[in-house]
């Protein structure tokens, strides 16, 4: 398993739970804060089908009770999760989320190693060998990419990375004032000519912030420094309400990654499948980003055992679901976009109409 972020962990944990050894590699920096906090009501099923569901409700993340989005109008719609059948969604802590699941796979028998892959080759005895930064040589029947956007492994093998747009977040952790004097729970969203926003509330009392728009475009490269960040969130108006009332201030500098829509030409090949982000990356508008790396890693897990099993059309079920789950994104996406049609003239909603 190459990386432990929730897809790789989640794979992992289904491994192990069904009596496969499963190495879990992973070397990354763990202090490190991860954009990607929100998790809806229907996540509470696929934490319960991995086990965790306990481990989580008791990890401390913030229960969010709905969105509230500026979105083809300038007045903040609300959409209340009161009436979900599974309740609240959650506005997670990653590293404490991460770490969890992390745990769970091992305390399911998946065994750890702080490694880095330098190379991997497939031998003609049909087993991997993967050649490790600071640690002996292993050997392994299958690999697992779960390496992210870069999706190392699978572009080594020849997979190409497919970008549909060229969107990219500038994400801001604030400290506000005091302390408990911002309360809502809720992700508010606010879309502007440039792009969007959205904020979500931490059980830690800070607040994330995120810029989105396309690499290419003036206002990404502005937002790139705290001055031009903050001067692209004071043409907000909610957003810039929000942070001026509770005298929120930067901790630390933005920090830009990619948030476009992006996948493999292929998702498997010879005894290998990619998952998670590595297979397949969503828009966070979609709010499908967490939630989808874990039902994949479940998907992910169960193909792997299958094929173990000797079910040979395991990889090739696996990768049509990520293709079926795909294009059903896709068509979603545009309608949301397709929501707003105040600056027909900008070029991001252009690229985007």
């Amino acid at each position: 398993m190459l990386g432990a972020g929730p897809a790789g962990a989640a794979t992992a944990l289904t491994l192990a739970r069904a009596g496969i050894q499963t190495v879990l590699l992973d070397a990354a920096d763990e202090t490190i804060w991860k954009i990607g906090e929100g998790l809806p009501p229907l996540a509470r099923l696929t934490l319960h089908r991995l086990g965790v569901w306990e481990r989580f409700a008791t990890d401390g993340h913030l229960a969010s009770h709905g969105n509230r989005s500026a979105w083809g109008t300038s007045q903040l719609a609300e959409r209340n999760f009161l009436f979900e059948p599974y309740g609240p969604g959650w506005h997670l802590d990653r590293q404490r989320f991460d770490a969890s699941l992390r745990t769970a796979a091992l305390e399911a028998g998946a065994l750890p190693c702080a490694a880095r892959v330098n190379d991997a080759r497939l031998l003609s005895t049909g087993v991997w060998q993967l050649e490790l930064t600071a640690q002996p040589t292993i050997r392994a029947r299958y690999v697992v990419d779960a390496t992210g956007r870069a999706s190392w492994f699978a572009r080594k093998q020849g997979a190409r990375r497919l970008n549909s747009d060229g969107l990219v977040a500038v994400a801001a952790l604030l400290t506000p004032a005091t302390q408990g004097t911002d309360r809502d729970s809720m992700t508010m969203i606010e879309a502007v000519a440039d792009g969007w926003w959205y904020a979500a509330l931490l059980a830690s009392g800070q607040l994330v912030m995120v810029f989105l728009s396309d690499g290419d475009l003036p206002a990404t490269k502005a937002a790139r420094t705290s001055a031009g960040w903050l001067r692209l969130l004071a043409h907000t108006e909610h957003l810039s309400r929000r942070v001026a009332a509770h005298g929120y201030c930067f901790t630390g500098e933005p920090r830009i990654a990619s948030a476009n829509s992006s996948r493999l030409d292929q998702v498997t090949g010879t005894q290998w499948l990619a998952v998670g982000d590595a297979a397949a990356a969503y828009d966070p508008l979609s709010s499908q980003g967490m939630l989808a790396a874990l039902e994949a890693g479940e998907r992910a897990g169960a193909a792997l055992a299958a094929r173990w099993q000797g079910e040979t059309e395991a990889f090739a079920s696996y990768a049509r679901s990520v293709d079926e789950h795909w294009q059903h994104y896709l068509a979603s996406l545009r309608f949301y976009y397709g929501q707003e049609a105040r600056w027909p003239d900008a070029p991001f909603w252009q690229r985007r109409l």
